[in-house]
């Protein structure tokens, strides 16, 4: 048996699908890794994958958009103006 892993343990690229047995046309492979992606699809689908359930939200923020520290007592000012209005 051949190895198929590289020196980093990686598998082989040319070699990610293995015949055993028989052996197989381009035609033969290309159909067979269409209904393989197709399955891989269709099972990230059903399991609410990122890739169709929109853009996720930014993890970071803008730090000149966020207001510095304003003291300890500040929430008291804020609270009592805003029963003022």
């Amino acid at each position: 048996m051949t190895d198929t892993t590289s020196t980093t343990g990686a598998p082989d690229p040319a070699q990610v699908i293995r015949v055993v047995r028989g052996e197989p046309d381009a035609e033969e492979l290309a159909a067979l890794t269409a209904v393989v992606l197709a399955r891989a699809a269709a099972a990230e689908a059903e399991r609410g994958g990122t890739a169709s359930s929109g853009p996720l939200p930014a993890g970071w923020r803008r730090r000149e958009r966020v207001r510095g520290f304003q003291g300890p007592r500040t929430w008291r000012e804020n609270t009592a103006a805003a029963r003022r209005s």
